[in-house]
């Protein structure tokens, strides 16, 4: 789930896109995924999960369109990623990358966004927040987080996204038990 709203212009819309298309080539051919990018809209690449072996080299040309426009609907993104039907049987992760704190559509208050994202809980779905910038709700990053059993990382404006992305990628794509 990628922010591109307005606030990422520039090279953090850049370093987003490695990010995300690095996480994709790095999936393995049993993963299944899908995208979701938001702003002011919600837009997701399949609506569904996809085989990551069929189609991850297919997802370049979807990245490689992202702009950053419009605010920050963050609980909109959120809903639409824990939408997805989980199969009890396999991990289901969540990561939330965004540079800012909510603005628009269906709330912005953090307390509701934590109750509604807390069905991901239930539901056995793991949610890991990268938080980029200085401008971030951190408490509300990290109540996602909390709330998806998972951890949130946070970057400065001079650090690159995609290295912090890339090696929480690498561990969660093969976890150790």
């Amino acid at each position: 789930v990628v922010d591109t709203s307005g606030s990422m212009a520039g090279p953090k819309i850049e370093q987003a896109r490695n990010a995300l298309l690095h996480c994709v080539r790095n999936l393995n051919d049993g993963d299944r995924f899908d995208i979701v990018r938001f702003s002011s809209d919600i837009e997701s690449w399949k609506g569904g999960f996809v085989s990551a072996k069929d189609l991850k080299e297919w997802a370049a040309p979807f990245v490689d369109k992202f702009k950053a426009a419009g605010g920050t609907n963050i609980a909109g993104a959120l809903d639409a990623a824990l939408k997805y039907p989980v199969d009890p049987a396999r991990p289901c992760v969540v990561v939330f990358l965004t540079d800012g704190k909510p603005t628009l559509r269906e709330t912005v208050m953090p307390q509701e966004i934590l109750r509604r994202t807390a069905a991901a809980r239930a539901a056995g779905v793991r949610i890991f927040s990268f938080g980029v910038g200085y401008d971030v709700d951190t408490q509300l990053l990290d109540g996602i987080s909390e709330v998806g059993r998972g951890v949130s990382e946070y970057v400065r404006p001079e650090e690159d996204i995609a290295v912090k992305v890339g090696a929480f990628w690498n561990k969660a794509g093969r976890p150790v038990l």
